[in-house]
């Protein structure tokens, strides 16, 4: 569901052939369905620059995909008061849904400024905000209220893989799962070392061994709704 394995785009992947290498990776795991979201930095391009060079990684890389493998394209939007000069954000959604991968700065304390940007994206262009990594908000993790604030503005909240591996940080998170927080999980591959695609399976495991099938049940059920809309 969070992926930078779209070639010459960001930090992520730096060419086709190790974009390949790291969908291989996934590929070997079980994982047929595959999210590209690349970082649009709404302060410093505009979001005909950044679709531009979009489709031009997309159509490197699409040719090449295994025939088993279904992709979605979409972007990883840092929020800024930029993104709202834009009639429409479609263009940067999960495919053809109303899903919205949003970043914030990771100092952000959700206070009214920021709420008031989720309550824009809902309210004016009818999107469903998608927070990404919430173990990177400080206030986030020490804060459930905060959390729950968000929920109840029906924003779908992501965790990467990657954050299980530190103690407390993974028994802060598999708290949350419990309690109903998490809805969605993703690699935010970048490389073969960041964002490291091996750990998926192990990672869905650990959340089936410590929370129960139920809650894999609904990050499935979850990342289908959002990945189900695109074009084929």
């Amino acid at each position: 569901m969070h992926s930078h394995l779209l070639p010459e785009m960001d930090d992520g992947s730096k060419s086709v052939e190790q974009s390949l290498e790291l969908i291989d990776k996934l590929r070997a795991q079980g994982v047929k369905k595959l999210c590209f979201t690349p970082h649009f930095y709404t302060n410093e391009e505009s979001i005909n620059s950044f679709l531009a060079r979009r489709e031009e990684s997309v159509n490197k890389l699409l040719p090449h995909i295994p025939d088993d493998v279904e992709v979605c394209i979409g972007a990883e939007v840092y929020v800024t008061r930029y993104l709202f000069n834009n009639k429409d954000l479609s263009g940067i959604c999960y495919g053809d849904s109303r899903y919205i991968l949003c970043e914030f700065p990771f100092d952000s304390h959700f206070s009214d400024h920021t709420m008031d940007y989720i309550y824009r994206l809902r309210g004016n262009y009818s999107l469903k905000p998608v927070l990404t990594h919430i173990e990177r908000y400080r206030h986030l993790m020490e804060d459930e209220g905060l959390v729950e604030d968000l929920l109840d503005e029906d924003m779908i909240i992501q965790t990467n893989v990657g954050a299980f591996r530190g103690f407390s940080q993974k028994r802060r998170l598999l708290k949350y799962i419990k309690r109903g927080y998490i809805d969605i999980v993703g690699t935010d591959c970048h490389s073969a070392t960041r964002g490291n695609p091996d750990e998926y399976m192990t990672t869905i495991n650990l959340i089936k061994e410590k929370c129960g099938q139920e809650f894999v049940d609904h990050i499935i059920k979850t990342s289908e709704e959002i990945f189900s809309p695109i074009k084929r």
